[in-house]
């Protein structure tokens, strides 16, 4: 009686290519010796086509094996590290060394040490007024491209943008500098750090009641799992609180500080302040003869009444965190005498305001912005007129 014949197994082969994913084989194969072999497998969509690479890539000296080495830890398919191996093996039979990438005696061979995820990094922006800043993360989970997470986030308005996924370092490259030119000069700051920015504005955006972006979430536990949130300002790190030296903030310093490219956008918002400035503008229309002194007075108890409203205790903690943000990245631009002037506004925030004595900053971003929209009010208001040629009376808008 005959013995079954037993089949062989067929080798595994990868449907055939069509015109345009030939091209693009062809293409990453032409120029695989001066690309990142990272980038290269980051654009590879599937297995089968990581597998077609490996058979077709030239063995005829060493410079394929960083690639067949990215292939490998990019892939756990089975064929494709099959595919990998057979490359190698063909190589070493061509007398090409191979270091590590081979070893007969291994049970499962090891093709070449896996290289080194590069360590997360992170960086950040200035701030505005309303406490936004863009920052940005970025670390690598497998080889197969960086992962990026960058945002918008304030810590009194939540999450504005966020953006996370996978992407080769060309790409990478291309949204940081478009992010710089848009919202530098950037720092670096330590992963832990970013990561505390970016869950500050993650729970104020649950405070709000606001739907958190989606990219958020999936950055999320990863953040968690890989950072630890810090529990003080990072100036402070630098410039322990009980060494920082006493600035005494008169009118001029804090015009120093303000005055900064970095803080020249420090104005309440307009909508803040137009009731204030509504308020102040009735005194002069008001039916009863008024002297300049009472009109003085009442402006002054306008202008406390808010004051107190504008800058209640949550908003000066927000001010004085923002203050001391800005303060470390002074520290890393190496601007001591702002750094300085930044960090002693910080510390005001904490001084209780008595009758006599209101609070030095907060007074002098009233002013400023009170100036600011003055100006620009009555600018529009003269080329309305010129226009018109007529002398109404400016209605704030």
């Amino acid at each position: 009686m005959k013995r079954k014949q037993k089949l062989k197994k067929k080798p595994f082969r990868p449907a055939p290519l069509n015109q345009e994913q030939e091209t693009f084989i062809v293409s990453l194969i032409g120029d695989y010796k001066n690309a990142d072999p990272a980038e290269i497998v980051a654009k590879l969509p599937d297995s089968s086509h990581a597998l077609i690479l490996a058979e077709r890539l030239p063995l005829d000296d060493e410079s394929s094996i960083p690639l067949l080495m990215a292939l490998k830890e990019g892939f756990e398919n089975k064929q494709v590290r099959r595919g990998v191996k057979r490359a190698l093996f063909k190589l070493k039979k061509r007398g090409i060394p191979l270091g590590e990438a081979y070893s007969e005696k291994a049970e499962t061979p090891a093709i070449l040490k896996p290289p080194q995820l590069e360590k997360p990094e992170a960086s950040a922006g200035p701030i505005d007024m309303s406490g936004f800043r863009a920052v940005l993360m970025t670390f690598q989970r497998t080889m197969k491209g960086v992962d990026l997470g960058l945002g918008v986030v304030s810590d009194e308005h939540g999450i504005q943008h966020f953006l996370f996924g996978t992407f080769s370092k060309k790409r990478v490259k291309e949204l940081k500098d478009s992010m710089l030119e848009e919202a530098g000069p950037f720092v670096e700051i330590s992963p832990s750090h970013a990561a505390t920015l970016f869950e500050h504005a993650y729970q104020r955006h649950l405070e709000l009641g606001l739907d958190v972006p989606p990219e958020y979430l999936e950055l999320r536990p990863w953040l968690l799992d890989n950072t630890s949130l810090l529990d003080r300002p990072p100036i402070y790190d630098v410039m322990p609180e009980e060494s920082a030296p006493e600035e005494t903030l008169t009118n001029s310093r804090l015009e120093r500080l303000f005055e900064h490219d970095l803080m020249k956008s420090w104005y309440i918002e307009f909508d803040s302040l137009k009731p204030f400035m509504e308020d102040v503008q009735k005194i002069d229309d008001s039916p009863i003869v008024l002297t300049e002194i009472q009109k003085l007075e009442q402006a002054t108890k306008i202008k406390e009444k808010y004051m107190e409203g504008l800058f209640t205790p949550a908003a000066r903690t927000r001010l004085k965190h923002r203050l001391e943000e800005m303060a470390y990245l002074f520290y890393k631009l190496g601007e001591e005498e702002v750094l300085k002037l930044s960090l002693a506004a910080a510390r005001s925030m904490d001084q209780e305001d008595t009758i006599l004595r209101k609070n030095p900053v907060i007074e002098f971003l009233l002013q400023r912005s009170l100036n600011f929209y003055g100006n620009m009010i009555k600018e529009t208001g003269e080329s309305q007129d010129r226009e018109k040629g007529s002398s109404s009376r400016i209605i704030l808008p």
